[in-house]
């Protein structure tokens, strides 16, 4: 007899994204070894310097069984979006 294993979900961290998006934090980022961001959505790569991050929440992830931080991301020209990674980024804020 064959044992089917079910999907194991992030539902914590999946709930809170949505909650993010719904509040305007569309974009995704990657950090970069070199300290530099990248924009999924538009291929714009940013400097630590130009952005405002801060972390939002943290959650277990089931498929790697680890941590994984929450970060909001700011941009100088407007954008918003969200780093998931599994270390806390925080860069100072951007002159306005």
């Amino acid at each position: 007899m064959k044992t089917l294993k079910s999907k194991k979900l992030n539902h914590a961290i999946t709930s809170r994204v949505i909650d993010l998006h719904s509040q305007g934090y569309t974009d995704d980022f990657l950090a970069a070894k070199d300290h530099t961001f990248h924009c999924l959505q538009n291929s714009e790569d940013f400097l630590i310097t130009d952005l405002y991050i801060k972390v939002v929440d943290q959650g277990f992830d089931q498929l790697t069984k680890t941590y994984k931080y929450i970060h909001t991301i700011e941009t100088i020209n407007g954008s918003k979006g969200l780093l998931i990674a599994d270390f806390i980024c925080t860069a100072p804020l951007f002159a306005n």
